[in-house]
């Protein structure tokens, strides 16, 4: 198949123009515009902007990292020309997409009567039989991969020389054509596939392959919420002892310790998944790359501090910086030890069920709650109208007695609030399978938990304390009961009238009840 590298323009008295200079397959350099794309003027074949801007985008072999047109050196090809051919038995049907390591197309499996992806993995700049034999060894290890978020092979090859894979064919798109067409993709819906892809990269771990270009244009929609990782082109076995590899992968995602020349290992994949997720949920890239040459491109990570949005997103809780920030770390060792860590932090901050729960459940729960409550703290209300009572009919000064009992009444919600801070669900909550969320569908921090539970429960925390003022002043005890009621109605009729069917401690707490779900 004849392709065409696009070489950056030299600084030459022939050359006018100082856009890329496209090579076309007659063997014609002319100027081109890396957004409109331009024509031979020798063939007059005509070269689209989306095929350079995705070339420019692609996977590359860095093997110069001083020379400009390295960075701009890449196989694109303007003309199918392999469509109708046989690999094995496989008939080609059109092709699906490319990039610098090779092209997809749609293909009939002749065997089993079936669609399929093949890949023809072609690189003009690599194309030494030894890389030819390590390409298909790193596709085999790719097929031993079991794993519902990777791509499954199910053929490896060769046709004239050129090695080529069967792959399940999937209906996508992928990650990198829906922030195209959408732009930034939900933090929910984000993080779930944040979450596939480390389970299927510690699943590659445990054969000792580093995927080595994690990016959303390998991650491919699989319908029904999932995705899976493709393109294990560039994948390295992590016990390797081969020092002299070249950095390969997409500079955007280059881990800085590559640069150094440290070589490859799973933090290095965590680096590119970073850069990844930070571009999913923010539709851009966490710092731009800068400079001429590929070197210069590649320090940016050495340099540069993540760009977080200086206004936050409402809808993206301030958990999700931090873990940016440690999958970003400049030092492997900075990053995560492990995918295990990685995916607890993940589901950490991965929101539940959002379906705000029922009024009957919240209602039965709160009665459970409050009858709970009020029973643990009776024996001490028993107490202090029984001295009050036997003092007064005695006339014993037993009164000093009833202010000791109703301050010892308060180890009943301390109790209850030290089993709340530690992450307990409540008796009427656990009942009716009910679950307290951050605004975010998190779970909340213990400090938000609870001055939360203080005023959801005001009425049974203030009732030992009413208990005791009535004896010494009615008057006041009333005041408390009004204000204790006052707080009942409004709380229960935010809960009616407002949106979310948030009471007003919520409100106040940034709180939810929903449906408890099982967050694994």
């Amino acid at each position: 198949m004849q392709t065409s590298p696009i070489t950056a323009q030299k600084d030459t008295e022939s050359v006018q123009n100082t856009g890329p200079l496209y090579h076309c397959v007659c063997g014609h350099e002319y100027p081109v515009d890396p957004r409109e794309g331009g024509q031979c003027p020798s063939c007059l074949r005509r070269i689209s902007g989306a095929a350079i801007q995705n070339a420019i985008n692609a996977t590359v072999s860095i093997t110069d990292l001083d020379r400009t047109d390295e960075f701009h050196h890449f196989e694109v090809d303007p003309e199918d020309d392999l469509a109708n051919k046989v690999f094995g038995h496989f008939r080609l049907d059109r092709r699906l997409g490319g990039g610098g390591m090779g092209a997809v197309y749609r293909a009939l499996d002749m065997s089993l009567q079936r669609y399929v992806a093949v890949k023809v993995m072609q690189n003009r700049n690599v194309c030494s039989d030894s890389r030819l034999d390590a390409t298909l060894r790193e596709a085999v290890a790719q097929a031993r991969l079991n794993h519902p978020n990777v791509v499954t092979i199910y053929y490896v090859g060769r046709q004239d020389e050129e090695p080529f894979l069967a792959m399940e064919l999937l209906p996508g798109p992928t990650l990198s054509e829906r922030l195209k067409s959408e732009g930034a993709i939900p933090y929910e819906e984000a993080i779930l596939y944040a979450i596939q892809v480390a389970s299927a990269l510690k699943h590659a771990a445990l054969f000792d392959i580093i995927h080595a270009d994690i990016k959303p244009a390998n991650l491919i929609m699989a319908g029904d919420g999932r995705i899976k990782l493709s393109d294990f082109g560039l994948s390295r076995i992590q016990s390797g002892t081969e020092t002299d590899t070249p950095i390969a992968g997409t500079p955007a995602y280059v881990a800085p310790e590559l640069f150094r020349g440290e070589g490859f290992s799973p933090q290095s994949d965590m680096y590119a998944l970073g850069v990844t997720l930070f571009e999913l949920v923010f539709g851009r890239m966490p710092f731009e790359l800068k400079g001429e040459t590929v070197r210069q491109r590649l320090e940016t990570h050495l340099t540069a501090a993540v760009d977080f949005p200086t206004s936050w997103p409402a809808s993206v809780p301030h958990e999700f910086r931090a873990l940016i920030e440690r999958l970003l770390a400049k030092s492997p060792k900075d990053r995560y030890p492990d995918y295990d860590a990685l995916l607890t932090d993940l589901r950490e901050i991965t929101p539940v069920s959002t379906t705000p729960a029922g009024y009957a459940p919240r209602a039965m729960a709160f009665v459970v709650d409050q009858i709970g409550l009020l029973i643990a703290i009776a024996p001490f209300a028993v107490a202090i109208f029984s001295i009050n009572s036997y003092a007064s009919a005695n006339s014993l000064n037993w009164q000093l007695f009833i202010p000791i009992i109703a301050f010892a009444s308060l180890i009943v919600p301390a109790l209850y609030l030290m089993a709340i801070y530690r992450g307990w669900r409540s008796l009427g909550r656990y009942l009716f399978q009910l679950r307290i969320v951050e605004e975010h569908g998190l779970p909340p921090r213990s400090e938000q938990l609870v001055p939360r539970e203080v005023l959801r429960n005001a009425f049974a925390w203030c009732f030992p304390l009413g208990l005791y003022v009535s004896l010494r002043s009615e008057t006041l005890a009333q005041g408390i009961e009004f204000f204790l009621t006052l707080f009942l109605v409004i709380n229960t009729m935010t809960l009616f009238v407002l949106k979310g069917r948030r009471a007003l401690h919520d409100i106040l707490c940034h709180s939810q009840v929903v449906l408890a779900v099982n967050r694994e």
